[in-house]
């Protein structure tokens, strides 16, 4: 029997899944009530997963793959593993990390948060620097050179603390996919890991990583996730590249975010160099710039490929809008100037973001100007989907948007999987009634029986089954019923899964629907279902890891509060439960609720679901 693992103990898995657990609820594949039966008794399949790791029995469960629009016409795919191996992969990766953290350069980053806290504070640091300049300096050259480059922009989106004369950027093609494990394995000579768990890790990535049915592992690819699980062991393969780099121009100089570098020099000359330089150091990983994005840029250039100046006239705006002492329309007519003339450099740098950030701007403020290209930049950049179709639901009619999610799915250059998923779930943030209501449930009945009969993919039933109860009266419940009771088709786990909750949600009577279903069909997830059911009645208090699970969620576009129905689901399900005490401690918490700035539809809502 082996030994336990060091680094792999009930704290490193519970910090792992406190991590884990807030990113399923921005997850692009999210559970029906994302994954709650892990906060029931999270110290049971913890003390379980320890026990395979110690004694070699622990085996990865298959993951689940889905393709994410990439382009117009390329996709990169999702892998999704079970929630014991993503943890178990997660504090492998933070535990490895956190031993190699002072081998990495000043400026490198692969964590969002990391990189959010570097801009800001280097925005912050421009802004003063250039506040100085203007109160000392105010006629100088240097002065006037800075405001022409827009300097606060060009810290907080370059991070370079100097103005180089030039500017090198590049990434690396097809990244994860191109990582080979041996490389993986060269990373970690050096670092103070057991060997154990580097065995362990290369066991989770062969298991994890894609490779073609019934052949042999590539050793090859990491799989691309959602949890900063692959983006931690990536970051650790490029260090010994970063120093590298970091001697030929200096720490200053370099800057990296995951696989996308910004490195300053003086010359053109000495930007060549330094690409050469850096294809050579790449090569020796087996990894390749792309050349398409690798480029030398002047300063002018610069500026408009990071749209430097449209950039800050969206901060400014933004801050407008945070204030709420400017009329709408005058935000309005100052967004559609900065629109036309954001619209002279369309396409070059990256313009993408500049059309996340008008679209968000657009939909906060309601404005419509960008209403009739809307369909057309989705399906040229379909990951700006989640963005496009926020804008469209805000800034329109119900009615309207209905007719925008059912062109776009209807569209024959509409070829990703994922786009109509999306959109499926963006129904969930629609507030109607009446006829609107009912033409939102029909769609989600037919997304329903898609999946019932195999013609759509079983992750579209969780947001079926939940349209379904946010749109449907009680009898409307009853559609529900077949996605777990079936007999005669095999019918798909996450359909029975999401069918189940949501039907025995609304009462005792229906729960004990579903369990005579389960004792009599023998599902394993219907079984787990009642399970998980019957944990939640036997609480005395609601534990407080239930409890982090009841909040209100923001709404960035509608700029206010907002009750997630899934939420609404786990609530549901705890109203099963009898006991005095959690029954007064949901009553207290749908009082709170009501009190948040949370829309008449929600209070509703609430008032219909919970109490």
């Amino acid at each position: 029997m082996a030994e336990r693992i060091t680094g792999i103990n009930r704290t490193s898995l519970w910090l792992a899944w406190k991590e884990v657990r807030a990113a399923l609820r921005e997850a692009s594949i999210r559970d029906v009530v994302d994954f709650v039966d892990y906060d029931i008794e999270p110290d049971v399949w913890i003390k379980r997963l320890l026990r395979q790791v110690a004694s070699g029995s622990y085996d990865p469960r298959a993951p689940l793959r889905f393709p994410l629009s990439k382009s117009r016409n390329f996709k990169r795919v999702l892998t999704f593993p079970d929630i014991p191996d993503v943890v178990l992969f997660r504090a492998i990766a933070d535990f490895i990390h956190a031993r190699a953290r002072k081998q990495q350069q000043p400026h490198v980053y692969y964590r969002r948060a990391d990189l959010s806290h570097a801009t800001k504070a280097a925005h912050a640091a421009a802004q003063q620097k250039m506040d100085k300049l203007a109160s000392d300096y105010r006629f100088t050259s240097r002065h006037s050179f800075l405001n022409w480059l827009n300097y606060a922009q060009y810290r907080k989106y370059l991070i370079l603390r100097k103005t180089y004369p030039l500017v090198v950027v590049s990434d690396i093609t097809n990244f994860f996919n191109s990582v080979l494990h041996s490389e993986v394995s060269r990373a970690f000579r050096n670092l103070p890991v057991p060997g154990e768990m580097v065995g362990l890790l290369f066991f989770l990535l062969e298991r994890l990583s894609i490779r073609a049915t019934y052949c042999d592992s590539p050793g090859i690819g990491l799989p691309i996730d959602e949890f900063e699980c692959s983006r931690t062991i990536a970051n650790l393969i490029l260090f010994p590249h970063d120093r590298r780099m970091v001697k030929l121009v200096g720490t200053q100089a370099y800057v990296r975010w995951m696989d996308d570098h910004v490195i300053g020099v003086n010359s053109e000359a000495q930007g060549l160099r330094v690409l050469a330089a850096m294809q050579d150091s790449l090569a020796s990983s087996y990894l390749t710039p792309n050349a398409k994005k690798s480029l030398v840029l002047s300063l002018a250039e610069a500026k408009i490929h990071f749209h430097l100046d449209t950039n800050a006239d969206l901060d400014t705006l933004e801050q407008k809008v945070a204030g709420r002492g400017h009329k709408r329309l005058s935000l309005v007519r100052e967004l559609t100037r900065v629109w036309r003339v954001a619209l002279q450099n369309e396409g070059k740098g990256q313009w993408e973001q500049i059309q996340s950030r008008i679209y968000k701007l657009a939909g906060v403020t309601k404005a419509r100007f960008l209403r009739r290209r809307a369909i057309s930049d989705l399906l040229e950049n379909p990951t700006l989907a989640e963005r496009i179709s926020s804008y469209m639901r805000c800034s329109g009619s119900v009615a309207e948007y209905l007719r925008f999610v059912e062109s776009v799915i209807a569209h024959r250059q509409q070829i990703h999987r994922d786009v109509p998923l999306l959109l499926l779930e963006s129904l969930l943030r629609v507030e109607t009634a009446s006829y609107s209501a009912r033409r939102i449930l029909r769609i989600a009945e037919a997304a329903l029986t898609e999946v019932l009969e195999g013609q759509r993919d079983e992750l579209f039933a969780a947001p079926a089954c939940l349209l379904i109860l946010r749109f449907g009266a009680r009898g409307d419940l009853l559609r529900l019923k077949p996605g777990f009771r079936d007999r005669r088709r095999a019918l798909p786990p996450r359909l029975i899964r999401a069918a189940a909750i949501v039907y025995a949600s609304s009462g005792r009577k229906e729960f004990t629907e579903v369990r005579r279903a389960a004792a009599a069909l023998l599902l394993n997830p219907l079984g787990l279902m009642v399970r998980l059911v019957l944990r939640i009645s036997k609480f005395s208090e609601v534990p407080d890891r239930y409890k982090v699970r009841l909040n209100t969620r923001w709404d960035s576009v509608k700029d206010r509060p907002y009750l997630d129905m899934r939420m609404l689901v786990s609530a549901r399900l705890l109203a099963l439960n009898r006991k005095k005490n959690v029954k007064q401690w949901l009553k207290t918490w749908a009082a709170k609720m009501k009190k948040e700035r949370i829309s008449t539809f929600d209070k509703r809502l609430l008032a219909r679901l919970v109490t």
